[in-house]
């Protein structure tokens, strides 16, 4: 007879450790609102202290650096500004000024 305890382990060979989609989840690539495939890469820039959302479609958008965030809190804060733009809640970013 098993206790109580022993009732509710699982088998080890029934465990599954989700660590590569964890990883990409993290990293990136993510989601892309805009053209809808997964292109879109978090860009830090520690030395100035910027970061973009940036996808092959065109779209980047500014977000504001915090040394503590990772990648995937970056696009959190993009994906709640782009749904706050498309609700017409704020304006889009103005184009970022490219220096010759």
């Amino acid at each position: 007879m098993s206790t109580g305890k022993d009732r509710h382990k699982i088998p080890g060979s029934r465990m599954k450790i989700l660590t590569k989609d964890a990883k990409q989840m993290v990293n990136g690539p993510y989601y892309c609102p805009k053209c809808r495939k997964e292109l879109l890469n978090i860009c830090v820039n520690l030395k100035t202290k910027e970061v973009y959302a940036v996808c092959k479609c065109e779209l980047e958008w500014p977000l504001t650096y915090a040394p503590v965030f990772q990648p995937v809190d970056y696009y959190n804060k993009f994906r709640d500004a782009w749904k706050k733009q498309s609700y017409g809640i704020i304006k889009p970013p103005s184009e970022p000024v490219k220096q010759k």
